[in-house]
């Protein structure tokens, strides 16, 4: 995963070549990547690459020109970088920007030289370190989150397992529920953060397998392994069903007036 990623139409790859360099090679270094650094005969596929990277960075340099306007996939990386709000445009060439791009200030770099210390291109470098320092601190915190989400969680069953509060809660004593309410509410974060995570992963393994036979996400459907996941969530989602009706019937008993 780079810091930036830049986004252009390869007439100008000369002068992205030369902004990149100054990028790598600025006071506090980013790294950095465009579509030169493809390997043909990779794999996993350019658009596969791309997609990876273009999600992943900290910062998307959209560099607009008029053909750059008109390339679809210069937009699509822009929209997904604006969609992260990690988008800094700048403008290499006079142009008329699409909505919703025309509603982002872009940095005029339209007679920028190459100069390091060029008023436009120092805004430039200001903007990425601020989206790339964001993200950073974003991931640090998301990481110590989970991490805290994770304590939380082993503070409540460990030592203990998940066999230790089927004790608990299987025990003598009817009210054993109510006496593990923290436990169980730990317990079903938990098991919901999981799914949400697999969503997630399934999400973005379709969208790559659309767009890339062949690949690993392609071969997953193909295989029949997904079809195998399928059923095995189909077995776990009666038990949830019921799981929620039965506590649905308690709340319904315990919202009652006094007899």
């Amino acid at each position: 995963m780079a810091d930036v990623f830049i986004s252009y139409k390869r007439d100008q790859r000369e002068r992205v070549q030369a902004l990149a360099k100054l990028l790598r090679e600025a006071p506090e270094p980013f790294s950095v990547w465009f579509d030169a650094n493809l390997e043909a005969g990779r794999g996993e596929g350019f658009d596969a690459e791309i997609d990876r990277e273009v999600t992943s960075a900290y910062c998307v340099l959209a560099c607009w020109t008029p053909a750059a306007v008109r390339s679809v996939y210069v937009r699509a990386e822009a929209k997904k970088g604006l969609e992260r709000d990690v988008l800094v445009p700048v403008l290499l060439e006079k142009c008329t920007l699409p909505v919703p791009f025309n509603a982002i200030d872009a940095v005029d770099l339209t007679r920028w030289l190459g100069d390091a210390d060029d008023p436009g291109w120092r805004r430039a470098v200001a903007q990425v370190k601020e989206r790339v320092d964001a993200g950073k601190r974003n991931e640090h915190a998301r990481m110590e989150s989970s991490r805290a989400a994770y304590d939380r969680v082993e503070d409540k069953l460990y030592p203990g397992t998940l066999a230790l509060l089927t004790r608990k809660i299987a025990a003598l004593h009817e009210l054993d529920a109510a006496r593990y309410q923290a436990d169980i509410e730990a317990l079903v974060a938990w098991m919901a953060s999981i799914a949400e995570k697999e969503l997630r992963f399934l999400e973005n393994g379709w969208e790559i397998a659309n767009r890339q036979d062949g690949g690993n996400a392609w071969r997953f459907w193909d295989s029949g392994d997904a079809a195998t996941r399928a059923e095995e969530i189909a077995r776990v989602r009666p038990l949830l069903t019921q799981l929620d009706r039965t506590l649905a019937q308690s709340q319904e008993l315990l919202a009652r007036p006094a007899p």
